[in-house]
């Protein structure tokens, strides 16, 4: 192969430069300058042409002069020859304009000013070794080592991923950090270009840049793509603009409730969303409380994928920590993190789960089912009223204050059987003081009276809102009690609205400005943060700094560190033994779970419980959002509805604590799964939140795989729809007629047996899904005598920094020194890799595993390693 050297600042002539192969120059010619213009390897714009250059042999040496101290390997004695070589032809190689790569964003330094600008040039197509392309570019060691150290002032760590083949093609990704901003140029069929499989990543973890044939540059999948393949910091953009989403429509839906309500001018907090019948009233708070707990999972779900990267340590926390004897936990959700992490993270973290979980409370407060005529009257009678016996009215035996006109209409309508008759159990424990939304009065027929009235004594409800209560009216008449009759309402008279509370959804969208404010917070003080957010980070950043505080301990278990064998590099014997992911998570983290579960489970247990103690089967399981009469409790009428509906939400607490506990343990399985899949036959490349390099892969999801933490969000906002639906406040008026007339309106918790019947169902859903994954089994690894047993890389109890860190330690010698890395385990981490015993070497006492993309040997039994 040939170049041709144009003239630069050191010397005037022009020089034709041969080598072979392997690098080694043969030959160094002056080019005579009527030849300049025929020369086939480096030429200006002015002078290229399509001839074929004719090579002269010439004897001639030359001093790189004064500027240059160091020379290029092919610069030695030895090859500043004279050496005679045959006439050859070089055939032209297709050009490519140096404009074609103009739409790519360069580094910060630029080409020297005093190079040919705007030239096209061919090279031809054999791989030329770096310190040539160099050379021709007019660089000198001197100035490309002032650049490479002005390069790390300002850090810009590039990579080239390839789609296909990465592996196959590592020795020739991108030196673009290196050099500065020069383009990396793929050489294929004779042509220079772009790969157009590549991927320029950037190291704070944006997607990159997918170049194209011809040098054209387009964002991998355009907008999508920015968010699927970009890694962490993609994946806390897109929380950002979701939170920002949402904090817009709760902005919106704001605005429009201090307008309806007229709140500013004091008409009140709450804003009608529908009114009308009960049945559509229903459907209308169904939809809302169904939207309310899609976007407050959102939320919560956004809040704890920021809350896990930023809980995630960086390289020089984990050895800070490991300095102590402290380890940390990798790839997880982490609250043991936070005392080893900085402040700043701390503090957005904590901040934005906390208003998350707030978030998801008072969402489901903020709107809430009014209702209209849920009293009645009680009207105790002897058995002549049925038959049109007279009657009195007086104060003395009419209690409720209920005209002569109300009492006239109930003795004609029973005389008819117009009325409803009921047993005395049933009525005794429908009105016993509870809102009632079908009936409006209620007849109870004794075998007491006196021969001047059928009428023994009235009751309605009370100016506190409170209905009477059958069984306390007198206690000698209610014990004689002989059936019951009940007085529908009138078709109209029982109506529902939906409300929605204006200062909570100000309370909801102030939380949600916070959501916003603290993820773009984490967004943009991270630039420079480095975070072990995956396992492939730890292992990666592990195989390129060993941890010297965990040699000689390939073998170590997260037990040999909680009984402080830590750093004592004893030789282990492996002991292989069937894995259940279960066994994967810490028993601390089981029991958390448990006890959350539990909690929440018991809780709806215990309301159905009252609810069906109370009422028969058929009438406590109302419908979804409609509470029984026996299982509404009124609260005292000094409680706001407002008020009412926080409380009522205040499960919502228990849920959303146990989806960040249940989403942590099938994290840490899902975690212990990734790492023992190192330990097959199949050499695996690292998955890493950000800017992958060679054969790394990244993904949007940091540990939980995608399909896993959809169905768990799914599930989780159906519970939380479903016990909004099961807990809820009833707010209504119980205007029936009488004395009074107008009362103020009834609050009380209304729980729907129906509802509380599907949480539970869900809650074992759950349970059993967590249960059913923890018992699949690890994959076995095979052992050296050809039985598939056991894993050595599982996480048993959980992540563990200093587990990791020892398996990823490299082999040594005998004198205990790191054996020695050539220049193709330089990359190591940027290749597949599998887990095993590496190759011994000589004097070797123990055997020793680690990650090799060459290949690995199988366990033994018999043998030790550290």
């Amino acid at each position: 192969m040939e170049v041709v050297i144009p003239p630069r600042d050191h010397g005037a002539s022009t020089y034709r430069y041969e080598w072979d192969e392997n690098g080694a120059v043969t030959n160094i010619s002056r080019v005579a300058s009527e030849e300049r213009t025929g020369s086939s390897g480096l030429r200006s714009r002015a002078g290229s042409s399509s001839q074929n250059s004719h090579k002269k042999t010439h004897n001639h040496g030359r001093s790189r002069g004064a500027r240059q101290t160091v020379q290029w390997p092919f610069q030695s004695s030895a090859t500043i020859t004279t050496t005679n070589m045959t006439e050859t032809t070089t055939p032209i190689s297709p050009v490519v304009p140096m404009s074609a790569f103009h739409d790519l964003r360069r580094a910060t330094w630029q080409i020297p000013g005093n190079r040919i600008r705007d030239s096209q040039y061919t090279v031809d197509p054999t791989i030329v070794p770096d310190y040539v392309a160099n050379f021709i570019r007019g660089e000198t060691p001197e100035t490309l080592a002032r650049k490479k150290n002005d390069s790390r002032l300002a850090e810009r760590d590039v990579g080239v991923v390839s789609g296909a083949g990465a592996g196959d093609n590592r020795n020739l990704r991108s030196r673009a950090a290196a050099f500065d901003g020069f383009p990396d140029l793929d050489v294929g069929d004779g042509m220079h270009s772009f790969n157009s499989n590549s991927r320029l990543v950037d190291g704070s973890g944006n997607g990159g840049l997918e170049a194209g044939t011809g040098g054209s540059s387009r964002r991998r999948g355009g907008c999508l793509g920015r968010f699927t393949n970009g890694g962490w910091r993609s994946g806390v953009e897109l929380n950002a603009l979701l939170a920002l989403l949402i904090f817009v429509v709760g902005l919106v839906c704001l605005v429009w409730a201090v307008a309806s309500s007229k709140m500013l001018l004091g008409g009140g907090g709450d804003a009608t969303v529908f009114a009308g019948s009960c049945e559509a009233a229903s459907r209308v708070s169904w939809g809302l409380h169904a939207l309310v707990n899609v976007l407050g999972l959102a939320v919560l779900a956004g809040a704890n994928y920021v809350y896990q990267v930023l809980s995630s340590p960086d390289r020089a926390e984990v050895d800070a920590a490991h300095a102590k004897t402290k380890w940390l936990d990798i790839g997880i959700p982490s609250l043991r993190n936070l005392a080893h992490i900085s402040t700043l993270r701390v503090l957005v973290a904590l901040v934005l789960v906390l208003t998350a979980v707030l978030t998801q409370i008072i969402y489901n407060a903020v709107i809430f089912t009014s209702q209209t005529g849920v009293g009645y009257n009680l009207v105790v009678v002897s058995q002549p009223f049925l038959s049109g016996a007279q009657f009195s009215n007086a104060s003395s035996n009419n209690d409720g204050g209920l005209s002569r006109v109300e009492i006239l209409a109930l003795q004609d309508q029973a005389s008819r059987n117009q009325l409803v008759r009921m047993s005395t159990p049933d009525c005794l424990g429908r009105f016993a003081g509870s809102l009632e939304p079908e009936f409006r009065a209620v007849v109870m027929v004794t075998g007491q009276g006196s021969a001047d009235s059928s009428l023994v004594q009235t009751r309605s409800p009370t100016p506190g809102g409170s209905n009477p209560d059958a069984r306390s009216v007198s206690p000698n008449a209610a014990g004689d009690v002989q059936f019951c009759l009940a007085q529908r309402r009138a078709a109209g008279e029982h109506a529902c609205r939906v409300d929605l509370n204006g200062s909570l959804l100000g309370v909801v969208a102030l939380l949600n400005l916070i959501t916003v404010i603290f993820t773009v917070l984490a967004f943009l003080k991270t630039a420079d943060f480095r975070p072990l957010a995956t396992l492939g980070d730890a292992v990666s950043s592990f195989l390129r700094d060993p941890d010297a505080t965990t040699t000689d301990a390939c073998l170590m278990t997260k037990t040999d560190v909680w009984q402080h064998r830590w750093g004592l590099r004893e030789a282990k014997y492996w002991v292989p033994a069937t894995h259940y992911w279960f066994q994967s998570a810490s028993l601390p983290r089981w029991a958390f779970v448990a006890v959350v579960w539990a909690g929440l489970a018991g809780a709806s247990a215990a309301a159905l419980g009252i609810g069906l103690r109370n009422a028969p089967v058929e009438s406590a399981l109302s419908t979804l959002g409609s509470a029984a009469p026996t299982a509404v409790y009124a609260l005292p009428a000094s409680i706001p509805a407002s008020a009412a509906a926080l409380v009522a939400a205040v499960p919502q607490l228990l849920l959303g604590v146990l989806y960040l506990a249940v989403n942590a343990l099938l994290t840490t399985m899902y975690l212990s799964h990734e790492s023992s899949l190192h330990a097959l036959a199949e050499p695996r490349p690292l998955r890493v939140s950000s800017a992958p390099r060679g054969a790394q892969t990244t993904s949007f999801y940091l540990t939980l795989p995608r399909p896993a933490s959809w169905v768990l969000a799914a599930l989780f906002a159906g519970m939380g729809f479903v016990l909004s639906q099961s807990v809820f406040v009833v707010a209504g008026a119980t205007a029936t007629g009488g004395n009074n007339a107008s009362l103020p309106d009834v609050v009380a918790l209304g729980f729907s047996g129906t509802g509380l019947l599907a949480l539970l169902a869900a809650l074992v859903v759950l349970a059993a899904g967590a249960l059913g994954l923890g018992l699949r089994r690890a994959p076995a690894a095979v052992m050296v005598n050809g039985q598939a047993l056991g894993n050595p890389l599982v996480l048993d109890a959980g992540s563990c920094s200093a587990v990791v860190s020892a398996r990823c330690q490299p082999l040594r010698d005998v004198e205990g020194e790191a054996g020695g890395v050539g220049d193709e385990d330089a990359d190591l981490d940027e290749r597949p890799l599998c887990w095993g015993v590496v190759r011994q070497t000589a004097g070797m006492v123990v055997s020793h595993c680690t990650y090799s993309a060459r290949g690995v040997e199988r366990l033994d039994m018999s043998r030790a390693y550290a």
